[in-house]
């Protein structure tokens, strides 16, 4: 088996430096899209059981007034849960726009850092 050269390994050590901010980019928007994947899903269940409950109480109504009065409770529920929903998402996008600004001034420290380095 050969053996590897001091250059091999040198630019091979340049190579996993070079995409290591990438690397981490990548991961950061990867997790990123789970979370916002997982909230997109809870959110549509919920407008699912939403509907279920409103077909519900169409059938369990008894008049018209009554329907009228579970549909309103139902709908503020709803209403509710979907404001919490608009806080979690507004929140996730802080959070993802926090740790995209660390990454950036990470790579940015780095690469001055080099630049510096090789001046």
């Amino acid at each position: 088996m050969p053996q590897k050269t001091t250059a091999e390994n040198t630019f091979m050590d340049f190579q996993k430096r070079a995409m290591a901010p990438f690397m981490e980019f990548n991961e950061m928007a990867i997790r990123s899209f789970e979370r916002a994947a997982r909230h997109g899903y809870e959110t549509a269940g919920e407008a699912l059981e939403f509907s279920l409950s409103q077909a519900r109480a169409v059938l369990a109504a008894k008049d018209p007034q009554q329907l009228a009065t579970k549909q309103a409770e139902l709908a503020t529920q709803f209403l509710n849960r979907q404001a919490e929903r608009s806080n979690d998402w507004l929140k996730l996008a802080a959070e993802t726009q926090a740790e995209a600004g660390k990454w950036a001034q990470a790579a940015n420290d780095e690469l001055t850092a080099a630049a510096r380095k090789s001046a």
